[in-house]
C-alpha cells in the first residue's frame, strides 16, 4: 500500500523520504537567493514547461524575488504553445536574458553541455533536475537529482512540491499532469509508481477542461502541410519506419510526425527527420526496443553532432551548411539504416 499523509490532503507518493531529502538539499543550495534562473532544453517540450513551471512556484513559495524561465529557440508545436497560453506560464526568451543578473541557475529536464541547451560551456549551473540518462561530471553542479528511471521530470518536481508543503494550484496540477502524460505517453512506456501515483494525485487536482483546451488546439496551415509531405515520403522497410520533412518551421515537427507515424500498427520503429536552420533534427520512436537512446547518440556521435534520450523516446541534431544540406542528410539516411541493420531491406513508400 502507498503511505497516506495529511498535508495539503495530499498523498504521498513512494520514494517520498528520499525526495524530501534532496528538496533540502536543493534549497541549502538555492537559498539564499534573490533572483533564480530556470533553464530548460531548446524548443521545450510539455514536461521541460511543467518542471520550470513547478520551481518557479516552489522558488515563490520559498519567497524568491524573481524566477524566470527561460530556454533557446522557441515553442512551436501548437499543444506546447496552448499550454503556455491556457495556464499562464511566464517565459523569457534566453536572448533577452544577461546571466549575470541571477544570483543562481537551475537546469531542468535537460543536462549541462549536450548541446540541446542555451548556456555556454563556463556558465556556472547551481542546480540540475532531470530524468534523462546522463553521467554526471566531476566538476559537475552543486546540486544534482536525476533520477533514469522516472518517466517524467514533472514527478520529480511534484514530489518536492508535496515534501515542501507547497499548494498545488490547479492550473500548475494542469501542467505537471500533462509532463507526465506525454512523457510517459499516457503511462504506455517507461513509468515507475512514483509516476502512477503522481498522476493520479494531480488528475484530482487538475482542470479538466483547460487540460482538453491543450490537447486540442487549433492548428496553422503549416501543420497540414508538413502532415501531407510526410506522408508522402514515408516509407517502410518491415517494422522499421521513416521520413524526411525536408526544411520546417520549427523543429517540434519533426518530434510530432515521429509520434504520430509511429502509430502505424505494423512498425517497432520509426525515426522522423527535418531541416531547421542550420541544422538537421531527428527523432526516434521505439514500441517494445530499449535502444532508442542509444542509437540517437551513436547517429550524433558519428555525424558529428549530439544526441540521445530514453530507451523508447530520443532525438538529436547535426549541424550542417547551406550547400551541403543533402549531403548531411545523405550521411545521416546512410548511418541511420547501418545501425538500424536495414540497407538490404527493401523500402516499402506508405502512397
Amino acid at each position: 500500500m502507498i503511505n497516506k499523509f495529511e498535508k495539503n490532503g495530499q498523498p504521498r507518493p513512494p520514494g517520498m523520504n528520499s525526495s524530501t531529502q534532496l528538496l533540502n538539499s536543493f534549497r541549502s543550495h538555492i537559498l539564499p537567493a534573490n533572483s533564480v534562473l530556470i533553464i530548460t532544453h531548446d524548443y521545450p517540450d510539455p514536461d521541460c514547461l511543467a518542471s520550470a513551471f513547478g520551481i518557479k512556484h516552489l522558488l515563490n513559495f520559498w519567497d524568491v524575488k524573481s524566477a524566470v524561465i527561460s530556454f533557446g529557440g522557441f515553442v512551436g508545436r501548437a499543444e506546447n504553445r496552448a499550454m503556455i497560453r491556457a495556464l499562464n506560464i511566464p517565459t523569457v526568451p534566453f536572448v533577452l536574458t544577461e546571466i549575470k543578473d541571477y544570483d543562481r541557475i537551475v537546469l531542468v529536464d535537460s543536462f549541462p553541455n549536450k548541446g540541446n541547451v542555451p548556456l555556454p560551456r563556463n556558465t556556472t549551473i547551481h542546480a540540475v533536475i532531470d530524468h534523462h540518462p546522463n553521467q554526471q561530471a566531476a566538476d559537475a553542479a552543486s546540486f544534482y537529482d536525476v533520477r533514469e528511471e522516472f518517466g517524467a521530470t514533472s514527478t520529480i518536481i511534484t514530489e518536492y512540491l508535496i515534501a515542501a508543503g507547497c499548494p498545488i494550484t490547479p492550473k500548475l496540477a494542469t501542467a505537471l499532469f500533462y509532463g507526465i502524460k506525454t512523457d510517459t505517453g499516457d503511462m504506455r512506456r517507461e513509468n515507475v509508481p512514483e509516476d502512477v501515483e503522481c498522476y493520479k494525485l494531480l488528475f484530482d487536482i487538475m482542470d479538466h477542461h483547460l487540460l482538453s483546451r491543450i490537447e486540442n488546439p487549433d492548428r496553422d496551415e503549416e501543420f497540414f502541410r508538413i502532415l501531407h509531405r510526410a506522408v508522402e515520403t514515408t516509407y517502410t522497410a518491415e517494422t522499421f519506419g521513416y521520413t524526411y520533412l525536408g526544411n520546417v518551421t520549427t523543429p517540434d515537427y519533426v518530434a510530432e510526425m515521429a509520434d504520430f507515424f509511429h502509430s502505424l500498427e505494423r512498425l517497432e520503429w520509426m525515426v522522423c527527420s527535418g531541416v531547421f536552420k542550420n541544422h538537421v533534427f531527428y527523432s526516434i520512436r521505439s514500441k517494445t526496443s530499449d535502444r532508442a537512446g542509444v542509437i540517437a547518440e551513436q547517429i550524433a556521435d558519428r555525424l558529428g553532432g549530439s544526441g540521445g534520450g530514453h530507451s523508447r523516446v530520443a532525438a538529436g541534431r547535426i549541424p550542417v551548411v547551406t550547400k551541403a544540406v543533402n549531403k548531411v542528410i545523405a550521411e545521416f539516411e546512410h548511418t541511420m539504416k547501418e545501425l538500424f541493420g536495414i540497407s538490404s531491406i527493401p523500402e516499402e513508400k506508405l502512397l
